[in-house]
């Protein structure tokens, strides 16, 4: 069973809303019709951890009813580990520098150096197969280019 609640409304039109499939916990946003309207989900542990500050981020803890402690700790007692997050926790454990760029929730990666040949060999033979999906599955676990 889904369960879905809007909770935040930018002043652009994005959209971001709650949503309870089997108990499991994510945040659905849905990026303004200019934009492009895309659609795009994180696990509440990331959402709670990369928007600390802004008004979505305070929007939902207050649907949640608690402090973002509280809320953090609880996602990762349920988060299950990913095939997508697996596969860039060990790009990065080899050393990757890929960051990922997510701009009206257009996903891509960039590199400004270039990363050990182990990372860059990991890179071609489990992500550059993948369709894209797949792939952008894959970049939203790695580290912001804004957070160089």
């Amino acid at each position: 069973m889904t369960d879905v609640k809007e909770f935040s409304i930018s002043s652009n039109g994005d959209r971001w809303s709650l949503e309870v499939v089997d108990g499991d916990m994510s945040v659905l946003h849905k990026a303004n019709e200019a934009s492009g309207g895309h659609e795009t989900r994180a696990p509440l542990g990331a959402f709670l951890e990369e928007r600390v500050g802004r008004p979505e981020h305070t929007a939902l803890l207050q649907v949640l009813g608690q402090s973002s402690d509280e809320a953090k700790n609880r996602s990762k007692s349920e988060e299950v580990e990913t095939p997508s997050l697996r596969i860039a926790t060990e790009y990065l454990r080899l050393g990757g520098r890929r960051r990922a760029k997510v701009d009206d929730n257009i996903v891509s990666s960039r590199s400004w150096e270039n990363a050990p040949s182990a990372a860059e060999a990991f890179g071609r033979e489990h992500v550059a197969h993948l369709p894209e999906k797949e792939q952008r599955d894959i970049i939203i676990h790695l580290p912001s280019i804004s957070d160089r």
